[in-house]
């Protein structure tokens, strides 16, 4: 019974507020402010890249102390979550400087800009490509697969104990059904956006479909087979 009335509630909410979102003019709130956003989104990057630099160096230099007992609990416990906090940078990073090239090429910025933005997503690719080798550095003493090494996501998780496996699966997890839910909204705003401002975006929802489609499959085969 509850189920059933909230269920109805559900529906009430969704059917006003698809109303109430079908009323809204979108083009109305868009301004033309794509050069100073371009300018905002390398200036995060920049100060990401800054950031990684800095951590690096102290991962690095932490790593050639020699510790022993709580001491080196401590330092072992600091590294892993500044490595955490870089890896978590450095993605921020290389979408944010995605995200700036496409609003320089769509908004059609000035060339110095669209290179600026181009040579700021190179550097995010190499950054993340040098990141993971931090590992080993960090982790001397561990057997760890190198970040050029094919198969190196697999190798790491093999290379892991139990206790850090059971951690990488919570965290997938979790991500697999934060990701799940934020597709699905995703296409809904994409069809709210195609209905208010009339511009097709059929495209993405496509694409987005496809890749519920394709992860969904392979986690439930994964599972299935197991």
């Amino acid at each position: 019974m509850r189920m059933i009335i909230w269920t109805l509630v559900g529906a009430v909410v969704g059917f006003f507020g698809m109303y109430a979102a079908l009323s809204i003019d979108f083009k109305a709130g868009f301004l033309p402010i794509g050069f100073e956003l371009n300018i905002v989104l390398i200036a995060i990057t920049l100060l990401l890249f800054v950031f990684i630099a800095v951590s690096s160096a102290q991962m690095k230099k932490k790593a050639g102390l020699t510790l022993t007992g709580v001491d080196e609990d401590e330092r072992d416990m600091w590294q892993y979550k500044k490595f955490s906090d870089l890896n978590l940078c450095n993605t921020i990073a290389l979408i944010v400087s995605i995200v700036a090239i496409g609003v320089a090429i769509i908004t059609d910025q000035p060339a110095w800009l669209l290179l600026t933005s181009g040579g700021i997503l190179l550097l995010s690719i190499v950054s993340s490509m040098l990141v993971p080798g931090l590992m080993k550095a960090v982790y001397p003493d561990r057997e760890l697969p190198s970040a050029s090494e094919k198969n190196f996501a697999k190798k790491l998780l093999d290379a892991s104990d139990e206790g850090e496996r059971f951690v990488m699966l919570q965290g997938y997890y979790k991500t697999f059904n934060t990701m799940n839910l934020s597709l699905i909204i995703a296409l809904m705003l994409f069809i709210l956006y195609s209905v208010g401002t009339g511009d097709s975006q059929l495209f993405s929802i496509f694409i987005v479909g496809l890749i519920l489609i394709v992860t969904n499959a392979q986690y439930l085969l994964t599972i299935r087979n197991k």
